[in-house]
């Protein structure tokens, strides 16, 4: 979800600077582009549609995640030139090394949760469980490896929306939008401008 945000904004203000700038839109030439299909299609299909994640053994899920992990993280480092992989591959590098030290999911504690979810009965069990069909598990807060890495961030309460993400999931974003404001860079200014 952070990272759909993180496209959304990083589009609009990129259309926004090519429209008060006059710059054109250049698509960035990135290699390998296959590889993230074969990444995000499995996350898709296991977290998205729910008639297929309950089908799909835990274990399993776990297994996918991790090699869904290191399809991204080969894209990355074919693409570190372009602008704003660097950031991007040392957020992906930190979910993908929290998520192998936890074996093969995204560690979230039961406070975060509670935050994301409030109107949990006090009673429910959230301990050692896969929270719905997402990729997170639910460890008590001793028993999460690298805890700094986890999803532990939430939005402000006031949000419609919660969702818990980590610093990775920041980093990512963070070079997604760097990716698509070089779209919009100084020599894509239109050369009707200059004349």
């Amino acid at each position: 979800m952070i990272l759909l945000i993180a496209v959304a904004a990083g589009f609009l203000i990129t259309i926004l600077r090519t429209k008060l700038t006059g710059r054109h839109l250049k698509p960035k030439k990135l290699k390998y582009t296959w590889l993230v299909f074969v990444a995000v299609l499995p996350q898709l299909i296991l977290f998205q549609i729910p008639a297929v994640g309950r089908q799909i053994p835990d274990d399993l899920v776990s297994v996918i995640l991790v090699f869904s992990q290191v399809f991204l993280l080969l894209f990355v480092a074919a693409n570190l030139k372009q602008p704003g992989f660097w950031v991007m591959g040392i957020g992906l590098y930190a979910n993908f090394l929290v998520i192998v030290f936890n074996g093969g999911w995204m560690p979230i504690s039961p406070d975060t949760v509670r935050r994301i979810l409030p109107s949990l009965p006090d009673d429910y069990p959230l301990m050692d469980r896969r929270l719905g069909l997402s990729k997170d598990w639910i460890y008590s807060n001793n028993n999460i490896h690298l805890p700094w890495l986890s999803d532990r961030f939430t939005l402000p309460g006031w949000s419609p929306y919660q969702v818990a993400f980590s610093i990775g999931d920041i980093l990512i974003a963070i070079g997604t939008i760097m990716l698509l404001w070089s779209l919009s860079s100084p020599e894509n200014r239109r050369q009707n401008d200059f004349a």
